[in-house]
Protein backbone atom coordinates (compact mmCIF):
# COMPACT_ATOMS: atom_id res chain seq x y z
CA UNK A 1 0.00 0.00 0.00
CA UNK A 2 2.89 2.35 0.69
CA UNK A 3 4.18 1.95 -2.84
CA UNK A 4 0.77 2.45 -4.42
CA UNK A 5 -0.81 5.12 -2.27
CA UNK A 6 2.08 7.16 -0.91
CA UNK A 7 4.62 6.79 -3.71
CA UNK A 8 2.32 6.17 -6.68
CA UNK A 9 4.38 3.16 -7.76
CA UNK A 10 1.53 0.94 -8.87
CA UNK A 11 3.50 -1.25 -11.28
CA UNK A 12 6.15 -1.97 -8.66
CA UNK A 13 3.51 -2.79 -6.06
CA UNK A 14 1.82 -5.22 -8.46
CA UNK A 15 5.15 -6.91 -9.21
CA UNK A 16 5.75 -7.45 -5.49
CA UNK A 17 2.24 -8.83 -4.99
CA UNK A 18 2.77 -11.27 -7.85
CA UNK A 19 6.13 -12.55 -6.61
CA UNK A 20 4.76 -12.99 -3.08
CA UNK A 21 1.80 -14.96 -4.44
CA UNK A 22 4.21 -17.07 -6.49
CA UNK A 23 6.35 -17.81 -3.41
CA UNK A 24 3.26 -18.93 -1.53
CA UNK A 25 2.20 -21.14 -4.44
CA UNK A 26 5.69 -22.67 -4.47
CA UNK A 27 5.72 -23.13 -0.69
CA UNK A 28 8.62 -20.73 -0.15
CA UNK A 29 7.27 -19.30 3.11
CA UNK A 30 8.32 -18.76 6.70
CA UNK A 31 7.40 -20.97 9.63
CA UNK A 32 4.46 -18.83 10.73
CA UNK A 33 2.45 -19.63 7.59
CA UNK A 34 4.05 -22.88 6.49
CA UNK A 35 2.04 -26.06 6.17
CA UNK A 36 5.17 -28.10 5.46
CA UNK A 37 8.75 -27.07 4.90
CA UNK A 38 9.56 -23.68 6.36
CA UNK A 39 12.29 -21.30 5.26
CA UNK A 40 14.24 -18.69 7.19
CA UNK A 41 13.14 -15.10 6.65
CA UNK A 42 16.43 -14.36 4.90
CA UNK A 43 15.89 -17.32 2.54
CA UNK A 44 12.41 -16.14 1.62
CA UNK A 45 13.70 -12.60 1.11
CA UNK A 46 16.47 -13.86 -1.16
CA UNK A 47 14.00 -15.99 -3.13
CA UNK A 48 11.69 -13.01 -3.56
CA UNK A 49 14.52 -10.74 -4.73
CA UNK A 50 15.77 -13.35 -7.21
CA UNK A 51 12.29 -13.87 -8.65
CA UNK A 52 11.15 -10.27 -8.74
Amino acid sequence: MLLEISLNLTEEAEAIRKVVAHSMDEGVVTEDISEGKAYKTSEVGSWLAENL
